[in-house]
């Protein structure tokens, strides 16, 4: 039987255009590279934080087992945001930053990736 592991992404910056952009490309993505055709789904709107003018939006899990195409093309999907983001990461320019995460896995691990 195969493992469910939950991987969620968010992403924060202080430019509202920029994080615009990334979330635009996020749909993108989910849109050119995920077979199911409701992926754009999992990419949430842009929330404000209530202090400095941060923005964030999240990607929640797929909640597909791992080696399904659902999971497969998640994967894909967010090694292609994450090229996309770290250009933008390395400029001072901005104060962008995001975290990969995933959890529920039949072992308990959980991983932890970000900028």
């Amino acid at each position: 039987m195969r493992n469910i592991r939950h991987h969620a992404f968010i992403v924060t910056c202080n430019d509202r255009k920029v994080i615009d952009a990334i979330r635009v490309k996020a749909l993108e993505l989910y849109k050119l590279h995920m077979e199911a055709s409701n992926g754009s789904q999992l990419v949430s709107e842009i929330k404000e934080s209530i202090v400095n003018h941060y923005c964030s939006f999240f990607i929640i899990p797929d909640g597909s087992k791992e080696g399904y195409d659902a999971s497969d093309d998640s994967d894909v999907i967010r090694e292609k945001l994450i090229e996309f983001i770290q250009p933008l990461v390395s400029s001072e320019e901005y104060h962008l930053s995001y975290a990969e995460f995933s959890y529920g896995a039949d072992n308990g691990q959980t991983t932890f990736r970000h900028s």
